[in-house]
């Protein structure tokens, strides 16, 4: 699943996006929903639907892709979509 996919299934419902910003470590996006749901959305394509009023979205999303269920998580991790570079690093402490 990705954002874009995400925001096209509302588009076919009444609900809206209220808010919308990146995981804490960084892994992700969650959109906060104005019906009080949020979708957390995975860099590596699961997603994740919570709160409440979440049964029509349940249903609606499941027919384009199966939610995570973290329930049966066996643990491992789907192999990332795009590899991770580290961001340079600077060769001094401080610069002059």
């Amino acid at each position: 699943m990705t954002i874009q996919t995400a925001e096209a299934i509302l588009l076919k419902t009444d609900i809206k996006i209220a808010w919308q910003h990146r995981f804490a470590g960084d892994s992700g996006t969650i959109l906060r929903l104005d019906n009080y749901a949020m979708i957390n959305i995975f860099d590596d394509g699961r997603y994740y639907i919570q709160g409440e009023n979440t049964e029509a979205l349940i249903t609606t999303f499941s027919q384009i892709e199966q939610p995570w269920d973290p329930d049966t998580w066996d643990g491992k991790m789907p192999p990332p979509l795009l590899p991770w570079f580290p961001p340079p690093r600077p060769n001094k402490r401080f610069e002059f």
